[in-house]
């Protein structure tokens, strides 16, 4: 693990909430990081954690995906941050749901709002490695507004045969012009496939969506070793 001065590069608005920031490795300096984790950005002590939205085979910029978050003084700050500061200290990698190779059964990737930034660095380290089984990706988002990487879905979809991009949006009456699948992540793969047997699956959302997932699933057939999120490490169920 290491702890970097990162210079911003740069800082574009996907939309009216949601900011893509790239962070310049400092020459001289290596980064090490698998598809999937994250990185804390340092904060007058505090880490803030943020899911690395690049793949790891960019090595000398870092991407990140930051949205204000209600009700956070932390997000504050950091919006405050990106505001002002012409560089971040960080600490690179975190956290233990990736993925470092091609998988061996059909995956499942599941975002909900900026968790797509996980599911983004796992897909673009994977496809170009031309795997062999189908990828579906689902990213949940309130409105339509929301989906701020639409077109660039819709590439991968065009571009890798066995890719399948599901965009479900959860309040369409948000969204009047929607006219794409409604609902909640869950209720739309259990939709899609008869059974989840022979499937991998990551989620990144938040504990109460991730483990009505892993239950819902659990029920659909998925084998209860063939879920993966960072929310079963930082926030563990309570053993009755």
């Amino acid at each position: 693990m290491k702890r970097l001065s990162c210079k911003i590069r740069s800082i574009d608005r996907y939309n009216a909430n949601t900011r893509r920031v790239v962070l310049e490795i400092p020459v001289g300096e290596t980064i090490s990081f698998k598809a999937g984790q994250y990185l804390d950005i340092i904060l007058s002590g505090k880490h803030c954690p943020f899911s690395i939205a690049s793949s790891p085979d960019i090595k000398d910029t870092i991407e990140l995906h930051i949205r204000p978050t209600p009700g956070s003084d932390d997000s504050v700050a950091i919006e405050k941050l990106l505001d002002l500061a012409a560089s971040v200290e960080i600490e690179i990698p975190k956290g233990d749901c990736f993925v470092d190779a091609p998988v061996g059964k059909n995956l499942i990737l599941i975002g909900a709002s900026t968790g797509i930034t996980q599911m983004k660095s796992i897909i673009e380290f994977l496809l170009p490695r031309k795997p062999e089984q189908p990828i579906w990706l689902y990213w949940g988002v309130l409105s339509a507004a929301d989906l701020y990487l639409t077109e660039l879905c819709l590439s991968w979809e065009r571009e890798f045969k066995h890719f399948t991009f599901v965009p479900v949006v959860s309040e369409p009456d948000q969204s009047p012009e929607w006219s794409g699948r409604t609902g909640l992540l869950p209720d739309a793969v259990v939709q899609d496939f008869s059974r989840l047997d022979d499937t991998i699956v990551y989620v990144s959302g938040s504990p109460g969506m991730v483990y009505a997932t892993y239950d819902r699933f659990i029920q659909h057939g998925m084998s209860a070793d063939d879920m993966f999120s960072d929310v079963f490490s930082y926030a563990p169920r309570t053993k009755k």
